[in-house]
């Protein structure tokens, strides 16, 4: 383990403090998801759990101490190599789930791999059961009880085109055709499972298999839906981007909404919050034209933000310097961590028979360009991780973020005040 200290950037006037690196991991194998944070056994102390690129799944404890690692690689012969990429072919490509699956007052880590083994792990990291499903779990896995029969089910899609519900015990319950590989996790209303396929629907089924309904976007969808009650009632509605660059939303019977173009394919899930105090959850989420996007619950843009790559991995919102003000913390390909404003900056940068850019007092703005009056992306503190960013992660109501970054390397940043 190496410590170190990263830097920061403080750029605008009213948040204070700085970003710093506490510590840093190195799993010595590459890193495809973001890590997942939980009291494993209730004891108040959190651990921090991810899947390698050769097959690992780690848990470490907030000072990036190795409390146990499951090596989850499989036997393959050689004929079964011929169908895998040898570099990928144990690869964890999403991240665990925590869920206690027996009701035993502990939470189980529940997982999917390259080879279509579904694990579920003792919180000590022990094996309790596993499933092999008919091709690559590439999504995660969900867990809920969708049949009412008071136990959770496991419930993830695979690479053979099927979608699996599971009992607790990690046997099979059903699974259901799709017509297309599936790399989408899928998200739960009730008895309704929602996800996306390969080749560009969007699902929603009974536990029983029953179709109520489905929507053909002109992309492949990776992204898990998001699920939220965006107009501030009582009715959900399912939002999920596609690669064709749009972002969608639904309500619950199936009835398209809007959609919102961006110039880059959506890979991940969006995260719904509502940012500006109005009372509805606005959509925020990355786009591969290397833009983070905030939009209102009617398909509007409210701000972008401009990174130098792609962001992939998804956003999460929170009050990282807990001054009462919602920040978004952005991962990029850039390598970089970005920290956003979520209520973004009002700027006025022209005003005719003024010769200058004026902006309101105490804003900032790496915009070039942007149209006279609008509210534009605001970045309040930017740092520079060892990688390709995958994903982040809160580890406690400290506001600690781990940062999981393509070459393996876990990066542990904080505030700090001045």
């Amino acid at each position: 383990m190496k410590v170190a200290f990263g830097f920061k950037k403080l750029l605008n006037k009213g948040k204070r403090g700085q970003i710093q690196e506490k510590w840093k991991f190195d799993s010595k194998s590459s890193l495809l998801a973001p890590s997942i944070v939980a009291d494993l056994d209730n004891s108040g102390k959190k651990h921090i759990l991810f899947g390698t690129n050769d097959g690992k799944i780690y848990a470490l404890d907030k000072e990036a101490n190795v409390k146990w690692m499951f090596n989850a690689q499989e036997q393959v012969d050689d004929v079964e190599l011929m169908f895998f990429d040898v570099e990928t072919a144990h690869s964890i490509q999403s991240s665990p789930n925590i869920y206690d699956i027996n009701g035993d007052g502990k939470k189980e880590i529940v997982f999917g791999s390259e080879m279509g083994t579904v694990y579920a792990l003792s919180f000590e990291g022990e094996l309790i059961w596993k499933f092999k499903a008919g091709g690559s779990v590439r999504g995660g896995v969900i867990i809920g009880d969708v049949n009412e029969d008071r136990k959770p089910e496991i419930i993830f899609g695979s690479g053979d085109g099927h979608i699996y519900i599971l009992n607790n015990e990690g046997q099979l319950i059903e699974k259901y055709e799709m017509g297309s590989n599936i790399e989408s996790t899928p998200n739960i209303i009730g008895e309704k499972i929602i996800f996306g396929t390969n080749d560009g629907h969007i699902y929603c089924i009974k536990h029983t298999g029953e179709e109520l309904w489905k929507y053909k976007t002109e992309g492949k969808i990776t992204a898990q839906p998001s699920i939220g009650k965006i107009f501030g009632d009582e009715k959900n509605y399912v939002i999920i981007g596609s690669l064709d660059q749009h972002m969608y939303a639904f309500d619950e019977q199936g009835e398209l909404i809007w959609k919102y173009k961006t110039d880059g394919a959506i890979y991940s899930k969006a995260a719904l919050a509502d940012i500006n105090n109005d009372k509805k959850l606005e959509i925020i989420f990355g786009s591969c034209d290397n833009n983070v996007y905030a939009i209102s619950c009617t398909g509007e843009k409210i701000w972008s933000y401009e990174t130098d790559f792609w962001i992939v991995a998804p956003v999460i919102v929170d009050d990282i310097d807990k001054d009462g003000e919602l920040e978004i913390i952005a991962g990029s390909y850039d390598h970089n961590i970005y920290i956003l404003d979520a209520k973004g900056n009002y700027m006025l940068d022209y005003v005719p028979g003024l010769s200058s850019v004026l902006q309101q007092t105490g804003s900032y703005s790496d915009v070039v360009t942007t149209e006279p009056g609008k509210i534009v992306g605001k970045k309040i503190w930017q740092y520079q991780a060892d990688g390709v960013v995958v994903g982040c992660a809160f580890i406690d109501d400290e506001k600690n973020i781990v940062v999981n970054t393509r070459p393996g390397k876990i990066n542990n940043l904080q505030h700090q005040e001045r």
